[in-house]
């Protein structure tokens, strides 16, 4: 089980409720942007946060989606990667001021070192049933 980091803008919004579990979210976005060094994964989550931004009261939803950037990011190492349902998301401290992160399931995975993360953008939406 891995909660999220101690990011301010989920905090915000979570406030004193449990910040979503990235175990239990939907991995849904991994972009790698060589020329900045940075990795950016998508996550989502049915786990509503008890002080939504004032704009998205304006409609029903039930489903919020946030975009987590790690940036100074080193030792990239990438074995395929596709969302799988069995995965583990792993985010620990790998020494002075490092972030080691691994994305990891029996058959994929992308693991690597960051200098930060913050999470850059939330949103949410109505989601069907599947």
């Amino acid at each position: 089980m891995t909660a999220s980091h101690d990011w301010p803008e989920l905090r915000d919004l979570y406030g004193a409720a449990p910040v979503p579990d990235l175990d239990t979210c939907h991995f849904f976005h991994v972009h790698i942007d060589e020329r900045g060094t940075s990795v950016t994964f998508g996550f989502e989550t049915s786990q509503l946060p008890e002080h939504p931004k004032p704009e998205w009261t304006a409609s029903a939803y039930n489903t919020l989606r946030f975009w987590v950037e790690f940036t100074g990011v080193t030792d990239l190492r990438v074995s395929g990667i596709l969302a799988e349902a069995e995965r583990a998301v792993r985010i620990t401290g790998g020494g002075p001021d490092r972030l080691e992160v691994s994305v990891t399931s029996e058959t994929r995975s992308i693991a690597f070192s960051a200098s930060a993360s913050r999470v850059t953008y939330t949103r949410v939406y109505l989601r069907g049933s599947l």
